[in-house]
């Protein structure tokens, strides 16, 4: 499987807050890669090992979670029939994945079986984490319900329940370059105009760490010190950002794919760009994107910017 290509770094010159929203190609909603076994395995593992830290959700987002399970299967069964199958089994729609083995009820379950199955199969099945947003009686998004295995800074049962401004507190600038601009743009997202956005940070590996500790991130994205890291110990790691409105709950799937190029296997041009941005970069910034744990600063440190 050939991989979704990741947005390229830009090498903006001049440091700012910004959403750089741009339209989804529908047809790309999720994408799948060579990796998607191995990632398997991961997310796998999380939901046993780590599952009150990854996965929680809100008793008012049953509906919604039940309604990504229902986009996230009718969507993988057409995008990728050679994996993914439909089939009604004792008056339920089942999905089955061919590549692990899986089979989850998608419709017709009952639902007194619990409020985290729905999410929870809709993440095995994906590369991506999904989460739900939905407005409260202020009139504000917030997470209701998250399935976040490959989380950069933070951890699912720290902030189920967070409005999109306290998820961005502690993001210097957000709240005066572009809170206004997203709140109206998750207001005004229809089902119809899917939309899209990339992030990315800098990660240095430890010298033994698998690739469960490279992925699940919930301190700092260098979480063992190395004084003079090789090119090969420092990750790109890129985030694909992906906003779609359920047409049935108005609830919002917030989808987020990760990727993780090695610095050394970064095309020259990307690299120029990196050091362009690098060197734009505030110091409180530069110490979130690289993952640094000298300041001993726990809300500098597990700052994120995403939409």
């Amino acid at each position: 499987m050939a991989p979704y290509p990741a947005q390229p770094i830009k090498g903006r010159q001049r440091y700012s807050v910004m959403m750089d929203i741009r339209k989804l190609d529908a047809q790309n909603w999720l994408t799948l890669d060579k990796n998607y076994m191995d990632e398997h395995r991961v997310r796998t593992q999380l939901l046993h090992d780590k599952r009150e830290e990854v996965l929680r959700c809100l008793p008012e987002s049953i509906d919604p979670c039940q309604e990504a399970l229902e986009e996230v299967s009718d969507f993988l069964c057409e995008r990728f029939p050679n994996m993914f199958e439909m089939s009604i089994q004792d008056g339920r729609k089942m999905v089955d994945n061919r590549m692990t083995g899986d089979k989850f009820t998608v419709s017709g379950r009952d639902t007194n079986e619990g409020l985290t199955e729905a999410l929870e199969a809709a993440v095995r099945l994906t590369m991506e984490d999904l989460s739900i947003l939905m407005m409260n009686e202020e009139g504000e998004f917030y997470l209701a319900a998250s399935a976040s295995l490959f989380p950069t800074g933070w951890t699912v049962n720290q902030r189920i329940g967070w409005t999109i401004s306290q998820l961005h507190g502690p993001v210097p600038l957000w709240h005066q370059q572009v809170a206004n601009s997203v709140s109206k743009f998750l207001a005004r997202l229809t089902p119809t105009s899917p939309m899209e956005r990339s992030n990315f940070f800098v990660e240095i590996k430890g010298p033994n760490e698998n690739l469960t500790e490279i992925l699940y991130r919930p301190g700092s994205l260098c979480e063992k010190e190395l004084t003079s890291p090789l090119p090969s110990d420092i990750l790109i790691r890129r985030e694909r950002q992906t906003f779609r409105r359920l047409p049935r709950t108005g609830a919002i799937v917030f989808g987020v794919k990760t990727y993780l190029t090695p610095l050394d296997e970064l095309p020259m041009a990307e690299l120029d760009n990196l050091a362009k941005e690098m060197r734009s970069w505030p110091e409180h910034y530069y110490r979130k994107r690289v993952g640094d744990e000298k300041t001993g600063n726990d809300k500098e440190k597990n700052e994120r910017i995403e939409v």
